[in-house]
């Protein structure tokens, strides 16, 4: 089965539950935490993709790290993904939970990596560029990254700009290893 068939059915069926059971803002905000703990604890997420830990320890684990911290809605979704052996998933699940979300709240997502945090004169030429797109609400994050070298990297929600200088010379090393690979 295709990883991102998975994820998509899990993301949108439990979108569709939240939905009706009136706790989208609840569930938004669990899944939220949960994909946090996974990116920013790489012992956490380590736990959730190792396949030689058992599933009734993975699950007696999750209840005991966030049994108090979520609602019971949520908390029977990663029962149901554990029971199915899809915690490898998760990551994938969420963000399809959430595309889901965003696209019920009105809400776009922009990305800006530059290697320098932006003045706020250029941001708000941005966030103004991004307005003339959509229609919808903004949520606006922006990254820096130096090893983009330069200019800049803009994504909203599956469309992308990339102007950074790391892009421009690997399609140069690119051009120049194909063109010494037809020269010999």
């Amino acid at each position: 089965m295709n990883l991102g068939k998975i994820s998509v059915r899990y993301g949108k069926a439990l979108f569709q539950v939240a939905k009706e059971k009136n706790q989208l803002e609840k569930v938004s905000r669990d899944m939220e935490l949960i994909y946090n703990s996974s990116v920013e604890v790489p012992e956490f997420r380590d736990f959730l993709n190792n396949p030689i830990l058992p599933l009734s320890g993975k699950k007696e684990a999750i209840h005991k790290i966030f049994d108090d911290k979520i609602d019971p809605l949520t908390m029977d979704f990663l029962d149901l993904i554990i029971k199915n052996n899809r915690l490898a998933f998760f990551k994938g699940i969420t963000l399809q939970f959430r595309d889901q979300f965003n696209a019920y709240k009105g809400i776009t997502v922009a990305k800006l990596t530059t290697v320098y945090p932006l003045d706020h004169d250029i941001r708000d030429k941005i966030i103004e560029f991004i307005k003339k797109k959509t229609t919808n609400k903004i949520i606006f994050d922006e990254i820096t990254d130096p090893e983009i070298i330069g200019g800049f990297l803009l994504k909203i929600e599956d469309e992308q700009i990339d102007t950074s200088v790391r892009t421009k010379l690997n399609k140069i090393k690119k051009e120049l290893t194909h063109k010494s690979t037809i020269a010999i």
